[in-house]
C-alpha cells in the first residue's frame, strides 16, 4: 500500500512539476516580451519626436534656400551652404523614418508573439478546475479510489468509488478556489463532508469530517486528489 501511496505522490508531483514548469516558462516568455514591447514603445515615441523636429528643420532649411534663391544679395557660396544644410536635414529625416518603421514593425511582431504565448498558456489550463476524473487518497488508512466530478458554474456534482466497497454521489460547491463536497454513500447516506482547495498545480487537497458516527471508523482526516486518468483507472475499486 505504501508503494501505491508513493506512486500517487510521485504522479501528483510529476504532473505538478511538468505543468508548472511549462506554464512558468511560457509566463516568463510573456513577461520578457512585454518588457521588450514597453522598451520598443518608448523608443518609437522618442524616434517620432525626433522625426517631427527633423521635419521642421527640413521645412525651415527649404524655405531658407528658396528665399536665398529669390534674393540677389545672397552669394552663390551662401546659397550652396543653405542647400547642403537642407540635404543634411533630409538625410536625418530619412534615417529617422527608417528607424521608426523598423520599431513599428518590431512592435507588431511582439504583440503577435505575446498573443500567441497567451493563447498557448490558456491551452495548458484545464477547461475548469474540477471537471474530470481524479485519483484520490483519504487519510488515515491510505484509502484510495476515484472521484468523477462535473462543475457547472459553482455547483459540483459527481460520483465516487472508494476501497471497501463504498460508492455513491458527490454534491457541493466551488467558490474561488475553495471546495466543499458532500459525500452521499449508497449504503450509509450522507456520510462525509470534504473541505479543500484547488492548488496552483491543479491538485485538490484538504480535510474531511464524518457526519455519521458509531461506525468504528475515524471521524476526520485529510485527503488529496490528482487529475490523472491512468492512475484513477488503476485505483478503480
Amino acid at each position: 500500500m505504501r508503494r501505491l501511496v508513493a506512486l500517487f505522490l510521485f504522479a501528483a508531483t510529476a504532473v505538478s512539476l511538468s505543468a508548472d514548469s511549462l506554464s512558468d516558462g511560457i509566463r516568463a516568455d510573456v513577461s520578457r516580451e512585454r518588457r521588450r514591447l514597453s522598451a520598443d514603445a518608448k523608443s518609437l515615441a522618442d524616434a517620432t519626436r525626433r522625426l517631427e523636429a527633423a521635419m521642421s528643420q527640413v521645412a525651415a532649411a527649404a524655405r531658407s534656400v528658396s528665399e536665398g534663391a529669390a534674393r540677389s544679395d545672397v552669394a552663390a557660396d551662401e546659397l550652396s551652404r543653405r542647400e547642403e544644410a537642407l540635404a543634411t536635414s533630409e538625410q536625418e529625416v530619412r534615417s529617422l523614418l527608417e528607424r521608426r518603421r523598423l520599431l513599428a514593425d518590431r512592435i507588431v511582431e511582439r504583440r503577435r508573439s505575446i498573443a500567441a504565448l497567451d493563447a498557448e498558456l490558456a491551452s495548458k489550463r484545464p477547461s475548469d478546475a474540477l471537471t474530470g476524473r481524479w485519483a484520490v487518497i483519504v487519510e488515515p488508512g491510505e484509502q484510495k479510489g476515484t472521484f468523477r466530478i462535473s462543475l457547472d458554474g459553482t455547483l459540483v456534482t459527481g460520483e465516487y468509488s472508494l476501497e471497501g466497497g463504498y460508492t455513491g454521489s458527490l454534491r457541493g460547491t466551488l467558490v474561488n478556489d475553495r471546495l466543499r463536497v458532500e459525500r452521499v454513500d449508497s449504503k450509509l447516506g450522507f456520510s462525509t463532508v470534504y473541505f479543500g482547495r484547488v492548488g496552483r498545480d491543479g491538485s485538490l487537497a484538504g480535510t474531511w469530517e464524518a457526519t455519521t458516527f458509531g461506525t468504528g471508523g475515524p471521524g476526520s482526516g485529510r485527503w488529496r486528489a490528482v487529475r490523472d486518468e491512468a492512475l484513477a483507472e488503476e485505483w478503480q475499486p
